[in-house]
């Protein structure tokens, strides 16, 4: 794959984040789960000939499936996102009775989002919130670039952080039918803000996700945020700069910014 020149040995003009993994943090919750099969059976119907033990078994089948159906889509240029009725109506309740199936397909936003807040908690990330105030303080402009099921929710955990106001635009999956790693929801991050992608930095936690959606659209500087033990030295391509946290990040934009490379911005406050 081709790399732009971009920004790589200054500041970016934009950073673009991904959600899970670089801005927030998550705990699995799985002991959660039954009681929302119960929500979900109570919805579905008594007569249907369904019980608990099928529901729960068909939600965390579904929910694999749906996972193996993302990593399969991982080498596609232009992946789409499903939509909340497909996810319902092919993954999890595809075998259920009709007026199951079709119970849970009228409800599936609400039904996702409550799937979403039952599998995990999350926080975001330490020194994640220092990042966006040195990125304010300097005229960079930044924003959220995310594979999700429910954007929504990041949009409303955001707002509740106080963080909303740093960021200049949310771009998720289930709200443009595209995911990464085809380049759509980076460009159109970039396009909002008002910046050539060739000026952004992308920052993300997958190779094959995030490093391929980065330079697909040309961002200058493929950011990847691991910690040392999981990364992968013969995952191709390999991103620009390596960071094994939040603290990490600031480091490295506190090095662009003072670093000899630097050069006069345009001042994007």
């Amino acid at each position: 794959m081709e790399r732009s020149p971009g920004t790589r040995g200054g500041p970016p003009r934009a950073l673009l984040l991904d959600h899970g993994g670089v801005l927030v943090r998550s705990v699995k919750r799985p002991e959660r789960l039954p009681a929302f099969a119960d929500q979900v059976l109570a919805l579905a119907g008594g007569l249907t000939g369904l019980d608990r033990e099928r529901v729960l078994h068909d939600i965390r089948a579904g929910r694999a499936a749906y996972g193996n159906w993302k990593n399969g889509s991982a080498r596609s240029t232009a992946p789409r996102e499903v939509t909340h009725r497909e996810l319902w109506a092919e993954f999890i309740a595809a075998d259920w009775p009709g007026p199951a199936r079709a119970a849970v397909t009228a409800e599936a936003t609400g039904l996702c989002r409550a799937l979403v807040l039952a599998e995990s908690d999350k926080a975001h990330a330490p020194a994640m919130t220092d990042v966006l105030l040195l990125c304010k303080a300097h005229g960079i402009r930044t924003g959220i670039v995310s594979n999700t099921l429910v954007g929504a929710l990041n949009r409303e955990m955001a707002a509740a952080a106080g963080i909303a106001p740093h960021l200049g635009v949310q771009v998720y999956s289930d709200e443009t039918g595209h995911r990464k790693p085809g380049p759509e929801l980076l460009l159109l991050a970039a396009r909002a803000l008002g910046t050539d992608p060739a000026d952004c930095w992308y920052v993300g936690d997958n190779y094959d996700r995030d490093v391929v959606c980065g330079i697909r659209a040309g961002v200058g500087r493929t950011v990847l945020m691991r910690p040392e033990d999981r990364l992968d030295p013969t995952a191709h391509p390999q991103p620009d700069t390596v960071v094994h946290d939040g603290e990490g990040l600031l480091e490295l934009l506190r090095s662009a910014l003072t670093g000899p490379d630097t050069t006069e911005r345009r001042d994007h406050t």
